[in-house]
């Protein structure tokens, strides 16, 4: 029977090193199922958590309201990521994590979290790792959005939750589902959704992919590539990397 705990020994296996013990250590930590309908709040904004969440399916999303209720998307987190990792350490949350489509979720007592961290020399430079490679994420969304235009955003967040997907194991050839409506494709790019409606089209008549019926298909990778300017080295992948870079080959 498969563990939740799969989808996190995957992704440490991904990004660093992970011995048997290792796996043996995070297959043990307690956790608490639970499932989350679309849009669903895990922990609002201003909440103390006391307690690190790890998705097991579907997709959750970090965001903020502005005060005139606007929202800002700021990430996606997919099988296998702790969307709140930092929380062991800034329990005080300042933004929202909520399910952007049905998920399932386990969520780990952070005393439990420590308990393993202070045990595991090696767990514990692979949840730091872990979020740093969060915050390199956050720098190239953050300069998606201040410098490039709505096509390019939006190519570069295809691409980005294409590699994701893929070191979650979620690839079927170029393909993978990805439930979010235009009015969220929005949210992430910071524009309208009139804009969001005719940049999917403009990237749909390119050719590059297909976004059909919450399934995305990568057309043509390399153009898709360098539309977005995607270089993938900011996830520091250091395992599968060449099948990582290809969606012929994943």
């Amino acid at each position: 029977m498969n563990s939740p705990m799969d989808g996190l020994v995957r992704r440490m296996q991904t990004i660093g090193e992970l011995s048997e013990l290792g796996r043996e250590t995070l297959m043990a930590l307690p956790f608490q199922y639970r499932t989350l309908r679309k849009e669903e709040e895990l922990v609002a904004d201003g909440d103390i958590s006391d307690r690190c969440c790890l998705v097991v399916s579907g997709y959750l999303y970090r965001s903020k309201t502005a005060p005139q209720g606007a929202r800002q998307i700021f990430s996606l987190h997919t099988r296998g990521e702790m969307p709140d990792l930092h929380s062991l350490h800034l329990p005080r949350m300042d933004h929202n994590l909520a399910a952007m489509s049905p998920a399932d979720v386990a969520t780990i007592p952070h005393v439990e979290v420590r308990r393993a961290l202070e045990a595991s020399p090696e767990l514990n430079a692979l949840f730091w790792r872990a979020a740093l490679i969060d915050a390199a994420a956050f720098r190239a969304w953050l300069l998606m959005l201040g410098q490039f235009e709505a096509a390019p955003r939006m190519a570069h967040l295809f691409c980005e939750q294409f590699i994701k997907a893929a070191m979650a194991g979620l690839t079927e050839g170029g393909s993978f589902r990805f439930p979010l409506t235009q009015s969220d494709l929005a949210d992430m790019l910071g524009i309208s959704l009139v804009h969001a409606n005719r940049t999917l089209q403009e990237l749909r008549e390119r050719g590059l992919l297909s976004f059909e019926q919450n399934r995305v298909t990568i057309l043509r990778w390399e153009a898709l590539r360098t539309l977005g300017h995607f270089d993938p080295s900011y996830l520091h992948i250091i395992k599968h990397d060449a099948d990582l870079q290809n969606p012929t080959r994943v």
